[in-house]
């Protein structure tokens, strides 16, 4: 087996983990720690985060395309995803396909999990969400256009590769 050194920041990364119900990516990770750990490095995170799932502390969960998700808690679980926020719910009921074995019948099943994709209370509670849309901001003139995928061009200032996706909602 692999053995780590425990350093100030793989011990904050730990730390940081220990108890987290945000199922946090590699950026959020870095985000929250770089503060307090300057020299810290994406690469050391992510490193950290291999090391952790392949001795079974923690798990990649796959609720996000954009992003690899990490969750401490390895308790068998499902997960409801708010479409609109990204948020990540755990779901503790024991929940059992007992006809899956009928579509799979050559497969042994080590493993079940759930996703739901849902619209969370807050999220549910506005009205004007556009599903599956994202807001973009042009780093030129800083026009915001609402779309399913990422603009080549701004439709304001014409720059080229100059679109970038933001984040409106207000997660407080």
């Amino acid at each position: 087996m692999k053995r780590i050194k425990w350093t100030p920041q793989r011990l904050a990364i730990l730390k940081f983990l220990d108890g987290n119900k945000d199922h946090p990516s590699v950026e959020d990770i870095y985000e929250a720690l770089s503060k307090d750990f300057p020299t810290m490095s994406v690469a050391t995170v992510y490193n950290v985060l291999e090391f952790l799932k392949n001795t079974g502390r923690i798990k990649e969960i796959y609720v996000d395309p954009q992003k690899r998700r990490f969750d401490p808690d390895t308790t068998t679980h499902h997960h409801a995803i708010c479409i609109n926020c990204k948020r990540v719910y755990d779901i503790y009921q024991d929940i059992e396909i007992p006809t899956l074995n009928q579509y799979l019948p050559d497969f042994k099943i080590i493993d079940t999990h759930i996703q739901l994709h849902v619209l969370c209370p807050a999220c549910k509670s506005k009205t004007d969400i556009k599903l599956d849309e994202k807001e973009y901001q042009c780093t030129i003139c800083g026009s915001i256009r609402t779309a399913k995928h990422k603009p080549h061009k701004c439709f304001s200032c014409g720059s080229k590769g100059s679109m970038q996706e933001i984040n409106l909602t207000n997660n407080n």
